[in-house]
């Protein structure tokens, strides 16, 4: 049987991960074009109910951009100019739309050949 989870919490993702295989949901913009009209063969670990793997966070030493931050998010958020090359890939990556709910760590997951952030994110040694 398919399970479909959305999970409160980390711990409650990270607890159910460890009970089996699942493909992970996050913006979706790549997701439901892969699946396209086949049905569901994997389970589905839905972690947009995850607030705290979305945003950028600055400690003492460096920034943290969490999994489920948007394009948007980076375009929009006062990053010092060392970010500036993350920003400009930001907004080239697909639509206004897709930038509106695509993750970053999506962009880096899927191993897309357009993954627009990749670049400017080893370039920031992220």
């Amino acid at each position: 049987m398919i399970r479909y989870a959305k999970p409160t919490s980390v711990d409650e993702a990270l607890a159910l991960l460890g009970e089996g295989a699942w493909r992970i949901l996050a913006g979706g913009t790549d997701f439901y074009p892969a699946q396209g009209s086949k049905p569901f063969r994997d389970n589905v670990l839905d972690v947009n109910g995850l607030a705290s793997l979305r945003g950028i966070a600055e400690t003492s030493d460096h920034f943290v951009i969490g999994a489920r931050t948007t394009w948007t998010d980076i375009v929009r958020h006062p990053l010092p100019p060392a970010f500036d090359a993350l920003k400009q890939a930001a907004r080239e990556v697909g639509s206004v739309q897709i930038q509106n709910v695509a993750s970053v760590a999506g962009n880096l997951c899927n191993a897309s050949p357009a993954a627009d952030g990749v670049p400017a994110l080893l370039v920031l040694d992220a």
